[in-house]
């Protein structure tokens, strides 16, 4: 598993290098995974929502981009986030939605226990789960997502994209829910425990260069109006 280096970018930027790790890495055959920082405070939301209805409702001031990923409205105002790409030989890209979810999730539960954080993922209820619509992530939890055991708040939600490249799954970790919580030493614990259940040892890389024209248009992709407001 190759272990990207943890930047700090805007949320156009983030959102592109999220792409780009899953579209045009030069090692398509690892699984590699992006820590990441925001320069200044955003909101993101899924690729297949209403512009719109999401803008009315975050304050003029944030930045508001949509992700190339699913799932509803995302604030990142103060959370730790990530993104991971499974290639497709690997096992985990063709199983079911939740059992991605269920091991990277399981892998951040293994990481904040180790501290001592009350976290668990939440269960699937019994029976056929009824459709929700994607909405403010934070406030509805999902089978897998991962919750304080103590009073079930959410913890921790992800979102992801399958296509003939990859899995790629951009998560988050609410941090105002986890007080005392060693931000540095988490980061190790969860790659480590990331390594053990995709089965893959963590190699630390050096930021990667993609080609120009391909960084370029990323970027301009998630910067633009056609990309941000075309639904």
């Amino acid at each position: 598993m190759d272990v990207l280096p943890r930047q700090t970018a805007d949320a156009v930027a983030n959102m592109a290098a999220d792409l780009l790790l899953l579209e045009h890495y030069p090692r398509p055959e690892r699984i590699r995974f992006r820590p990441f920082a925001w320069s200044e405070p955003a909101f993101t939301f899924g690729v297949s929502q209403a512009w719109a209805k999401y803008r009315a409702q975050v304050p003029a001031h944030y930045p508001l981009i949509r992700r190339c990923t699913g799932g509803g409205l995302v604030s990142h105002l103060d959370d730790w986030t990530f993104a991971l790409v499974i290639p497709v030989e690997h096992a985990l890209f063709a199983a079911e939605a939740m059992a991605s979810y269920a091991a990277v999730h399981d892998a951040l539960a293994q990481a904040l226990q180790a501290q001592g954080q009350p976290v668990k993922l939440a269960p699937a209820p019994a029976g056929p789960l009824e459709f929700q619509s994607p909405d403010a992530c934070a406030l509805r939890t999902e089978p897998n997502d991962l919750v304080r055991s103590d009073d079930g708040r959410k913890v921790a939600g992800a979102a992801q994209k399958r296509t003939r490249q990859g899995l790629l799954l951009e998560g988050y970790v609410w941090r105002p829910f986890l007080p005392d919580c060693d931000w540095q030493r988490f980061a190790a614990d969860f790659t480590a425990a990331l390594g053990r259940i995709l089965q893959s040892v963590p190699v630390d890389v050096a930021e990667v260069i993609y080609d120009q024209h391909d960084h370029e248009s990323t970027w301009a992709k998630f910067n633009s109006r056609e990309w941000n407001e075309r639904i």
